[in-house]
């Protein structure tokens, strides 16, 4: 049983180890095409859920907000993101930001 305690002590103290290191990484200086493919599953992906676990009184983040959050969850300067969203996708871009 020792073993056992053991075992999950020194699991647990790697995972937070495995967490602080990934949350104190610098944020990418460019953005390449698999950056934006990832971000924007992401963003579609949110836009869904909160579409389906909104709760009645609380309003739905905009689509500026998720595009932001999945920029900061991959670790992109978001104006980067935003200037590349604008170059490849106009029409996304100014659904999410306006013209």
């Amino acid at each position: 049983m020792k073993d056992f305690i053991s075992r999950i002590r020194l699991l647990a103290c790697l995972s937070v180890l495995f967490l602080i290191f990934f949350a104190c990484a610098p944020k990418k200086e460019s953005i390449s095409e698999y950056d934006m493919k990832r971000v924007l599953e992401r963003f579609a992906s949110a836009r869904i859920q909160t579409a389906i676990v909104l709760e009645g009184d609380k309003p739905a983040p905009s689509d500026q907000a998720l595009f932001e959050e999945a920029c900061e969850v991959y670790r992109l300067p978001v104006d980067l993101a935003k200037q590349t969203l604008r170059e490849k996708n106009l029409s996304l871009y100014e659904s999410i930001y306006g013209n």
